[in-house]
């Protein structure tokens, strides 16, 4: 099985080709001089892209939260699964603090750029699931994101559950 790994500096993306199937890994996801996929390397990272500049994007942290309240309802823990919204640069002045109810807010910034960095490197989800060894396991492309609509929190839900079936055990991030 031939692996290559093509690695590129703004964000240490790492496309690992493996049997026709393309993976990205991330090394380095950093907001606010947090490396949430380091901090995070345990769980599963849920990331939601949101602009709490319009109320459509409160709705959007308020099924986050449902989310939050499903899974732990399901039995699973803040351990096992890490629920994060990161809000717009442009929505800067409109971040409710720290949490959103239950789920952890970050501020995205110039000098990080982090949405931007994601949605340059062929992403323009507004969902996120990152698996415990870094790679992207699911994103929500921004037509089928909103999770006011059943079927997209659905099928969120669906591949959270899914994802956390893989026990495999990292060495190190992307291994």
């Amino acid at each position: 099985m031939q692996r290559l790994i093509f690695v590129f500096s703004l964000l240490f993306i790492s496309i690992v080709a493996q049997d026709n199937r393309k993976k990205t890994c991330l090394h380095n996801l950093a907001i606010n001089g947090t490396n949430l996929i380091a901090i995070y390397r345990k769980q599963l990272l849920v990331l939601g892209i949101i602009n709490f500049n319009n109320q459509s994007s409160r709705t959007q942290a308020n099924r986050y939260n449902d989310l939050y309240r499903e899974l732990q309802n399901s039995g699973i823990r803040d351990t096992t699964v890490r629920l994060i919204l990161v809000n717009e640069q442009d929505a800067a002045n409109h971040l409710p603090g720290k949490y959103y109810d239950k789920i952890r807010l970050f501020q995205d910034n110039a000098k990080d750029g982090l949405i931007k960095k994601l949605r340059n490197h062929e992403h323009s989800a507004d969902n996120f699931i990152f698996g415990r060894c870094g790679y992207l396991v699911f994103s929500q492309e921004r037509s089928n994101s909103s999770l006011q609509d059943g079927n997209n929190y659905k099928e969120l839900v669906r591949n959270i559950k899914l994802a956390m079936r893989s026990k495999r055990r990292c060495e190190r991030l992307c291994s």
